[in-house]
């Protein structure tokens, strides 16, 4: 009795002590089916793969119910003191193991464990209840090779290490040969901390954006603190490449790794130009100031007293718009200031790209492309063909507004042209463009029975109003630019059809009107000019301009005759199985009055100065100069007529096409041949004949053809003659001018896309479409720059163009003909996955020169990258070199050297 009273008291016991266990280790842990006792034992059943987890909160089942441990349902549990706050799921693909004397919990095989928005993943981690700490470790598999590597994830960080221990109370953890991204770059530590405030310590650590194991480069530091999102900051840090210490090193290193913006000095490269002497190129700094918008102050100073400033904004509003505001300064000083030789010159550029979205405003745009400055500025400061070579800059400011609900739609709009050879200036500002879309008018809105011909009758308006100047541009900002001015409104509307007669021939009548307003027109009278002893030395014509509202109007009516007439030969033997021939031949009447005399009287006659008019009087318009140009003089009843041609061909299969389909080919895709007769005219009735046409060769070649003819016979000066050149000459026309066009290209198999191996600046060709799955941001950015990306889809690339020009004049008595023919050649090929080189060049075979010429080399460095840009001949010579790491964070790290054509 007493030996049963013993066993029944430990029973008991063992159960109480058990079930209090539980109560300790259950509110903070939760897993899958396990067995209680007081000693290490493994679940009777193993864990199968994919077994869910569950939670012991809700009851404890046992694998046996005959067994020792007994099924407890809905057992009521308090919460032990120091209990977590957050319950912590765990799993594991082999087994867990609950030791509940020491309150542990062991996990093996892929075992995993989140609290929150922590996870810790590894081959097998030990959960401490008590010191609520969690251990995990790798594996050694048969190779000696440590694999299934803790890896810690909180929130968008993870951390890959060996060993790893961490906190749940305290947030608090170290772990041992660490590998974790930090923003665009990799950060290696020996021994790292990790505190509360989620920040690592680590010492023997490097820092590289390189992502292979074995990286190519590195910055060893002893220690470094990582504040997420924001920076990392090292002690004395050295450049170690391919694992040979460089004598680089920095007394400390400060790294970015915040992915807002963030503002900071820009590092300026550094050389000697034989010109200007020693310089610091893009120094400066960067405003970070929010997600909207950015701003970069850099600039360039040399010994000599050159100096160049340069401040660039890009803003972005996401769905709406984006854009990029650059103005550029520069101060350019030559020569030896106490020598005449001595220059400075100014120099400026203004920038602006306003891009909106389609989104934003589906029934208006706005976008602008400004490009505006000194006319010397790419020549100063120009590298690149694009730049140097430009002579031409063209600006445009638009908005446009389409009216919902009706045919019309406005635009205003500003336009600037500079010609830098001329230094002219063309600013139109403001313009206003009302437009009507056609509209039929007599067209039925319910259609029965068959289309009535005036139904087909439609109306067109077009309104443009604006103001112009052309001026040189030094005194664009002065008053001369009012004195220039001219503006003025136009008004065209039209009225139009078409139908067909005989069945096969298309008729469209037409009828044309303008009407333009202006508000100031001239006179033009013979002035006398005397010397100081008040003798007549001779007579010039002076202009009067007349302030005024005036109308100046033009009209025409007309109608057109076209068809297409088709031949065919066939052949019943050979290879050529038909030959087949368009013809589509057009005619039309066009028949407008004398606007230079009355009613309407736009021509006047020079006068003399006492109003007379002068026997020796030229005819002017009054509306002479105006931006919209004077009605024409002269009446016209003209015939216009052409050819147009195509020739096809048609060829058998080949006895090994098992398509056994004809092929055509086409001889002649266009030839057109056109010319017209004004009966009213005085003389010279008919114009010149133009002939044109193109085709294209074994389909890549492709040919254009141009030319003109007349029907009149010239002087010695070029002035022709009303006498036709089969009456003197007894020939049809008179070859005048002549051009002939040949372009080809030719390039590999596309989509060959090479390996990058991390190399940020590849991309494919098809991310410039926007249905791509490409980041939205990647696509404009590739887009807006595309100079700044390769393209490795193509392995190579040739293009090669001909051009010839004939022109034919008389030179003193004597027939002459000019010739010119240049040659260009454009072509990529990459040698390697990693190398690609691209040649522009051009020749000038009636110069004998050659054009200017460029090389750029490209060579892949995985995390670096290196380019080299020559221009050996031709216009502006100059190189650049330059090698540098990829990552933005980074980009400080590079190394370039470069030559303008002004230091060579």
């Amino acid at each position: 009795m007493r030996l049963v009273t013993t066993i029944y008291i430990v029973l008991i016991g063992c159960i109480a002590f058990s079930l209090t266990s539980a109560e300790a280790l259950l509110p903070h842990f939760t897993g899958k089916d396990y067995a209680l006792c007081d000693s290490i034992v493994p679940s009777d059943n193993p864990i199968t793969e994919g077994a869910g987890s569950s939670s012991i909160a809700d009851s404890i089942n046992t694998q046996n119910p005959d067994s020792t441990v007994v099924e407890v349902e809905e057992i009521p549990l308090n919460i032990a003191e120091g209990a977590l706050d957050e319950s912590v799921n765990y799993d594991a693909k082999d087994s867990i193991i609950y030791d509940i004397v020491n309150q542990k919990i062991y996990l093996y095989g892929k075992a995993s464990v989140s609290q929150d928005k922590i996870k810790l993943s590894a081959a097998q981690i030990v959960l401490d209840q008590q010191a609520k700490i969690m251990k995990a470790n790798g594996r050694i598999d048969s190779t000696g090779t440590l694999v299934e590597r803790p890896v810690f994830t909180e929130g968008n960080r993870s951390f890959e290490s060996d060993e790893i221990v961490y906190n749940f109370e305290t947030k608090k953890g170290r772990l041992s040969q660490i590998v974790t991204q930090e923003g665009e770059g990799y950060l290696r530590g020996k021994s790292v901390k990790k505190n509360e405030r989620d920040e690592l310590f680590a010492q023997d650590a490097f820092y590289t954006t390189c992502n292979l194991e074995h990286p190519h480069f590195k910055i060893a530091v002893d220690k470094v603190k990582v504040v997420p999102n924001k920076l990392i900051v090292s002690g004395p840090a050295q450049l170690i490449i391919e694992d040979v210490p460089t004598p680089l090193v920095l007394p400390f290193g400060i790294f970015p790794i915040q992915k807002t913006r963030t503002s900071g000095v820009l590092l300026p490269s550094y050389g000697y130009s034989p010109r200007r002497g020693y310089y610091f190129q893009g120094g400066g700094y960067y405003f970070g100031v929010s997600d909207l918008f950015d701003l970069a102050i850099t600039g360039d100073i040399y010994t000599n007293g050159s100096w160049r400033l340069n401040t660039a904004s890009n803003y972005r509003k996401r769905y709406k718009y984006n854009g990029l505001v650059s103005l550029d300064f520069g101060r350019s000083r030559d020569g030896d200031p106490i020598t005449p030789d001595f220059e400075v010159r100014d120099n400026f550029f203004i920038r602006w790209n306003h891009n909106q979205d389609a989104k934003a405003r589906p029934n208006s745009t706005f976008k602008a492309n400004v490009s505006f400055g000194s006319s010397g500025f790419n020549k100063e400061y120009g590298i690149s063909n694009s730049t140097v070579l430009t002579n031409t800059f063209t600006s445009s400011i638009n908005y446009n507004q389409k009216l919902v609900g009706t045919p019309f739609n406005y635009t205003i709009g500003a336009r600037h042209e500079q010609n830098t050879n001329t230094n002219i200036v063309n600013l139109t500002l403001p313009t206003f463009k009302l437009n009507m879309t056609r509209i039929q008018p007599f067209k039925r809105k319910v259609q029965i029975g068959q289309k009535k011909w005036y139904e087909e009758i439609g109306l067109a308006y077009n309104m443009d109003a604006q103001a112009r100047v052309s001026i040189a541009d030094s005194l664009l900002f002065t008053n001369e630019i009012f004195d220039n001015l001219k503006y003025g409104i136009n008004h065209t509307p039209s009225l139009s059809t078409n139908f067909r007669i005989l069945k096969y021939i298309n008729v469209n009548p037409n009828i044309n009107y303008s009407e333009a307003w202006y508000f100031q027109t001239i006179d033009k009278a013979y002035a006398v000019n005397y010397d100081d002893e008040g003798v007549a030395v001779d007579t010039t014509i002076q202009t009067i301009k007349n302030e005024g509202f005036k109308r100046a109007m033009r009209f025409n009516g007309g109608v057109n005759f076209s068809t297409i007439l088709y031949g065919m030969f066939n052949f019943k033997k050979g290879k050529v199985k038909a030959i087949r021939h368009e013809l589509k031949p057009t005619l039309g009447f066009t028949a407008r009055p004398d606007f230079a005399k009355n009613p309407w009287n736009y021509y006047q006659y020079v006068k003399d100065i006492n109003g007379n008019v002068h026997p020796d009087s030229t005819r002017f318009s009054i509306f002479e100069g105006g931006i919209y140009g004077s009605p024409p003089q002269g009446s016209q009843a003209a015939i216009s007529y052409g050819f147009g041609n195509n020739l096809q061909m048609k060829v058998r299969p080949n006895a090994s096409d098992t398509s056994r389909l004809d092929k055509k080919i086409n001889l002649i895709d266009r030839l057109q041949v056109s010319s017209s007769y004004n009966f009213l005219a005085d003389s010279l009735k008919m114009s010149n004949i133009t002939i044109n046409g193109g085709t294209n060769l074994f389909k890549k070649i492709n040919v254009t053809y141009n030319s003109t003819f007349d029907p009149y016979i010239t002087d010695d000066d070029n002035r022709r003659l009303n006498t036709y050149e089969w009456k003197e000459n007894k020939r049809l026309a008179r070859f005048k001018t002549a051009s002939v066009s040949l372009r080809s290209s030719f390039s590999s198999e596309k989509g060959r896309n090479s390996s990058g191996g991390g190399n940020v600046r590849q991309f494919n060709a098809n991310d410039r479409n926007t249905n791509t799955n490409a980041p939205r941001e990647q696509v404009e950015e590739i887009n807006n720059f595309p100079d700044l990306y390769e393209d490795w889809n193509i392995p190579w690339d040739i293009n090669v163009d001909y051009n010839l020009r004939l022109n034919k004049s008389k030179r003193d008595g004597q027939d002459t003909v000019t010739v010119t023919q240049t040659i260009g050649l454009r072509g990529s090929v990459n040698l390697t996955p990693k190398w690609r080189v691209a040649v522009n060049t051009g020749y000038d075979i009636t110069k004998r020169s050659m054009a200017r010429t460029t090389i750029d080399i490209y060579r892949d460095l995985h995390c670096w990258e290196m380019s080299f840009s020559i221009s050996p001949v031709g216009a502006y010579q100059n190189y650049s070199f330059k090698l540098n790491v990829k990552s933005q964070v980074l980009q400080d790290l590079k190394l370039t050297r470069r030559r303008s054509w002004q230091d060579l």
